[in-house]
């Protein structure tokens, strides 16, 4: 479901979702603050709250969409992508790797996603829409190379940070991710810049990882 933005309605539920992501995530430092002060060792959990703050802090600041995806399955999708870490566990997990060496693995994940949020600019958003086409830098490598990042970083809090819960939580939270992939697509393909995304996507044609989707 294709709209344009200027309705009140979609407006209005793009500033709920923006006002949604900075309340989930007031929750999410209360948490990790819980943790991290019992065991001020676990790296992991301080770097997966900057990273998550980088991204809150970048929807305040996006550019209006020109097109817009407002339908119930992209906001329900967006609404668990802004709050899923409020239920992972974050006690009594496992470690399948040193806590350095997940650390390790977000700091990458983290500085990809800081080169792909620097090349997209404000063009970052909420919703699935149309805020300009980029194909520079990380984008020639995937189109969604945001969500690479994310990915890496939350692979490395996984690994040192294992539960079957965790697992069920990342395997719903990238459910949702694929989602927002697909209909962001859609979006992009229906805008005046469609042609050139369609080229776009013949010549780089995986999504989120190399070679696998």
């Amino acid at each position: 479901m294709v709209k344009d933005p200027n309705t009140r309605g979609d407006a209005l539920m793009e500033f709920v979702l923006r006002g949604f992501a900075l309340i989930v995530y007031g929750s999410f430092v209360a948490i990790v603050a819980q943790y991290w002060w019992a065991n001020p060792g676990r790296y992991t959990l301080l770097l997966l709250l900057v990273a998550e703050g980088f991204t809150v802090m970048l929807l305040l600041f996006a550019r209006r969409a020109v097109l817009r995806d407002a339908s119930p399955l992209a906001i329900a999708a967006t609404a668990l992508s802004l709050s899923f870490f409020l239920f992972f566990e974050y006690a009594g997990t496992s470690r399948l790797i040193p806590e350095w060496a997940g650390a390790t693995l977000q700091t990458f994940g983290m500085t990809w996603q800081v080169l792909a949020k620097m090349t997209l600019g404000r063009s970052f958003g909420v919703l699935p829409a149309t805020r300009g086409l980029v194909t520079r830098g990380p984008y020639r490598v995937v189109r969604h190379p945001i969500y690479l990042g994310y990915l890496i970083v939350h692979a490395g809090f996984l690994l040192s940070n294992f539960s079957l819960q965790n697992v069920l939580v990342l395997a719903l939270l990238y459910g949702a991710q694929t989602i927002r992939m697909v209909r962001e697509e859609a979006v992009l393909k229906c805008g005046d810049q469609g042609p050139d995304y369609i080229a776009y996507c013949t010549t780089v044609r995986w999504r989120i990882v190399p070679f696998v989707f």
